[in-house]
């Protein structure tokens, strides 16, 4: 008899998480032996994906340890690790605002990844698993009635008869013209291509002033680069700082769930961004024990240095109703997402998307004082209102036009711009394949269509039963996809789900 197999592509953090969660369920059910599970994962090490892959010290978590553990419904794994194996991890620890809120290094964090990984990777060998992984690219993907056909690199292919799309967050191909330019570098990561290019006295320009654009800064400063370095981007805002005092959680009375479920109850519609908007206003209004200055809030055309500055001063006592209302909020905030119609999803990225990154994805407070000190010894400005980037053949150079037509001419380019958000700008073959043969279907805010609640899949207005995704390509759907705590707790939604396929639902 042939084992059914699941197959999933991509050994990151949530491939390995799925793959852990799927062998226990198998295991505790006793089908284990009547199922197979194949990874497929290009890098020689499974667990460790693109960005926990780093060998850079100043790479760390903008996440606190106590959310970051591999488990479902273990977040605190991760802390209890650190707690467990502290003898070895010595400096690795970068900000420890006390064990559990500790923020370490992403280069330890792929270390515990992989161990995790090979752990249960033995241990489902030992019980009997036939388990394996194909260190190869996934190209594309035939589906055929009933299996999946995966093509690989070096023309091989795989057939499985389950699918779990987990292919780690994106790289953005939005400057296609520029991939072939010796000096662009198309990511922050891996690091080793930039640091083996650029001098150490050069100029180099960063697009983007985000988290990975910090990244960026930190490659850099890590490895003693003395040249001048320019973050250019459209709105010029840098994320905020973490609050060192974690206390500052508040218990929200306004923006709730339950309030926004009554608006459906009463109204029979979904809530408006305008009344979350409201809700939010009314919220931090409260916290800050008075009428808030709103227009005074904004931050665009204000100097980064300036702004960054203030932020340390904040995090230092506590944090703001800015900040921490959305991080109160971050078990949450992912239902509230659920609840808006597609046009309000729009609507909340055109009219808030950059307040809420700045506000939802700080930087921990340690990296935080490192920018500061690029930004008082003059080495770093932020540039915005990026419009547009050549490159000029006759300077042999890249031009950045930005503000009201200015131009500035650089020779290295790091695009640290974030995530794809757009199936259409992600720099995957296997993801433009899989939208071209219409396996895939974008979604308008961003992402692929999927059944939020069970992760299959869906085009048209069906789910292939035995068709899956996780992770940042379901972010027009989700929120928080780049959180790992936030992706573990789907990937149990999703387990859960294809066994029941399976073995149908043990009692």
């Amino acid at each position: 008899m042939s084992l059914t197999n699941i197959t999933i592509i991509g050994g990151g953090a949530c491939g390995i998480s799925a793959f852990i969660e799927l062998f226990l369920q198998l295991r505790i059910a006793k089908s284990h032996r009547e199922v197979s599970i194949t990874i497929i994962e290009e890098n020689k090490e499974v667990g460790k994906g693109l960005a926990f892959g780093t060998k850079q010290p100043g790479h760390i978590l903008n996440t606190q340890a106590d959310l970051m553990g591999i488990h479902f419904t273990e977040p605190q794994h991760f802390s209890d690790w650190l707690i467990e194996h502290d003898a070895r991890i010595g400096s690795e620890v970068v900000d420890n605002q006390g064990e559990n809120r500790a923020f370490t290094t992403r280069r330890l964090y792929g270390d515990y990844l992989k161990e995790q990984f090979e752990h249960y990777f033995a241990l489902a060998r030992n019980e009997g698993m036939d388990v394996q992984v194909i260190h190869a690219s996934a190209k594309s993907v035939a589906r055929g009635e009933p299996r999946f056909t995966i093509h690989l690199s070096g023309n091989t292919q795989h057939s499985c008869d389950f699918l779990v799309l987990s292919p780690g967050t994106p790289v953005a191909d939005n400057y296609p013209d520029l991939n072939d330019k010796e000096n662009y570098f198309g990511s922050p990561w891996p690091s080793e291509p930039i640091l083996e290019k650029i001098p150490k006295d050069a100029d180099v320009a960063i697009l983007g002033s985000s988290l990975s654009a910090v990244d960026a800064l930190m490659t850099l400063t890590d490895n003693d680069y003395k040249g001048k370095i320019t973050c250019y981007s459209p709105d010029g805002l840098m994320p905020r700082v973490q609050p060192a005092d974690q206390a500052a959680m508040i218990d929200c009375k306004f923006l709730t769930l339950k309030n926004l479920h009554e608006i459906q109850r009463k109204e029979l519609r979904n809530p408006t961004v305008k009344e979350i908007f409201r809700l939010f206003k009314k919220e931090a209004e409260t916290y800050a024990g008075g009428k808030i200055d709103w227009k005074a809030t904004a931050r665009t055309d204000k100097p980064a240095e300036k702004l960054l500055a203030e932020d340390i001063e904040i995090a230092k006592n506590g944090g703001d109703a800015l900040s921490n209302i959305p991080y109160s909020l971050r078990y949450e905030s992912s239902e509230m997402w659920k609840w808006l119609d597609e046009s309000e999803k729009l609507k909340f990225k055109k009219w808030f998307g950059a307040y809420w990154a700045v506000n939802r994805h700080c930087m921990p407070l340690v990296n935080a004082e490192r920018v500061n000190k690029l930004f008082i010894s003059n080495q770093l400005q932020v540039v915005p209102g990026l419009k547009e980037v050549v490159f000029d053949d006759s300077k042999n150079s890249f031009v950045l036009i930005h503000g009201d037509g200015n131009e500035s001419v650089e020779t290295f380019v790091i695009n640290a711009t974030g995530p794809a958000s757009a199936v259409k700008v992600m720099k995957s073959e296997l993801m433009q394949n899989l939208a071209k043969d219409g396996l895939i279907e974008p979604e308008d805010a961003g992402g692929i269509k999927i059944n939020t609640e069970t992760m299959q899949v869906i085009t048209g207005k069906s789910a292939y039963p035995n068709f899956y995704a996780v992770g940042h390509i379901t972010n027009g759907l989700l929120l928080d996809v780049n959180a790992v705590w936030y992706n573990v707790k789907t990937i149990g939604n999703l387990s859960r789900h294809l066994i029941s396929q399976i073995i149908g639902n043990p009692s």
